[in-house]
């Protein structure tokens, strides 16, 4: 066998083993978040962008066009694909908000901060939305009840 053919078998083993490890990681970090029927939500977004304020790295390594906004009449959902689950998780940006959590909501132009409580800690997350009105009345309604 060549060494050309070699090299680019050894370089399509490694493609399907990366690519697998991010799916199988990608299930992981979805767990908490149950398939639905579409009609359960109230509010859905695909290829929103954003990120957290966790940290230096979370706030200058966010996601572009890759995070779906889902709201319920319950919950606030931020997830992504499958593929990009696992680098969601790391850079903190897949949330599942109940909306009694929700300690505000404010809007700057396309940007939308949300402030919530997760496991008795302040978390804070920009969401640059298509329709940042549209999901800014809706959130700032459900916090209202």
């Amino acid at each position: 066998m060549q060494p050309q053919y070699i090299f680019l078998i050894i370089w399509l083993i490694a493609a399907i083993l990366i690519c697998t490890k991010f799916v199988i990681d990608g299930r992981k970090a979805l767990k908490p978040f149950p398939k639905l029927d579409n009609s359960n939500f109230i509010y859905q977004e695909d290829g929103a962008s954003g990120y957290s304020t966790k940290s230096f790295i979370t706030k200058y390594g966010g996601a572009n066009k890759a995070l779906r906004i889902r709201v319920t009449d319950e919950e606030l959902w931020i997830t992504t694909n499958t593929f990009m689950a696992s680098i969601a998780d790391r850079f903190d940006l897949l949330h599942r908000i109940p909306i009694q959590n929700l300690k505000s909501v404010t809007r700057n132009r396309m940007k939308i901060q949300i402030r919530f409580d997760h496991n008795g800690i302040s978390k804070s997350i920009i969401l640059l939305s298509k329709d940042p009105e549209k999901l800014f009345q809706l959130l700032i309604a459900k916090m209202s009840f």
